[in-house]
């Protein structure tokens, strides 16, 4: 007996495999084709329904860790604006200007300097010149162990900016390392105003501002004796 090879419908079938596979690939993933008929070209349908089912499980499964590393990658990125906020807040704690005296302002600085932190301090010291109104801003570099050449220029930046401003900065505890450096480097400070010490700055500072009398500095809190 000679086996039936005759498909029915054919260009019908056919022509819904095409319409199936083009919506496929357009995005629609849950299509499948169907058919109740049963001849040679059922085996080529259900062939393509069970390609159609792989290419699904692995279209999600991609999407799922495509999702996933976008996840992480937002996780990363939320991370390292954290981290940089909680450093700019650091650098705004380690350099913080205040008002120690009528017409007085003081800005020390402990640890390493580097470009970035330098110029926090002149933002952060030009800024409480304007709100303040304050004339003079002593600049205590005691605490610091070392310094470069771009950091030496941002000093001498933020002096001359505070002078445009309309007050007078000093510059007061150069270490002897730190006076050796800029000499190598061959910095001139000329134009700035140095003192030895703090207290040195100080006293210079309430003296031109008229708050010294007889050697001592009246005040409601201390007395502060000119050594």
């Amino acid at each position: 007996m000679e086996a039936n090879t005759e498909i029915k419908n054919a260009k019908a079938r056919i022509e819904h495999i095409e319409d199936v596979l083009s919506s496929v690939a357009a995005g629609e993933l849950e299509l499948r084709i169907e058919s109740d008929i049963e001849d040679d070209l059922t085996g080529v349908e259900q062939a393509i329904n069970l390609l159609i089912d792989d290419l699904t499980h692995e279209l999600k499964k991609s999407l799922k860790m495509k999702q996933e590393m976008e996840e992480k990658l937002h996780k990363i990125q939320d991370q390292q604006k954290t981290i940089l906020q909680q450093q700019e807040d650091l650098m705004e704690l380690s350099s913080p200007v205040s008002k120690v005296w009528d017409n007085i302002l003081i800005l020390p600085v402990i640890g390493t300097l580097d470009s970035q932190r330098t110029q926090i301090m002149m933002e952060n010291l030009l800024q409480k010149i304007v709100t303040t109104g304050c004339t003079t801003a002593i600049l205590d570099i005691t605490g610091v162990p070392t310094v470069d050449t771009q950091v030496a220029n941002h000093l001498l930046k933020t002096v001359t900016a505070a002078r445009l401003l309309g007050a007078e900065c000093i510059v007061s505890g150069i270490s002897p390392a730190i006076a050796q450096t800029i000499v190598h480097l061959g910095i001139n400070l000329s134009q700035i105003l140095t003192k030895a010490t703090l207290q040195d700055a100080m006293i210079y500072s309430m003296k031109k501002n008229e708050q010294l009398v007889d050697g001592k500095v009246k005040t409601n809190y201390v007395d502060l004796d000119d050594n």
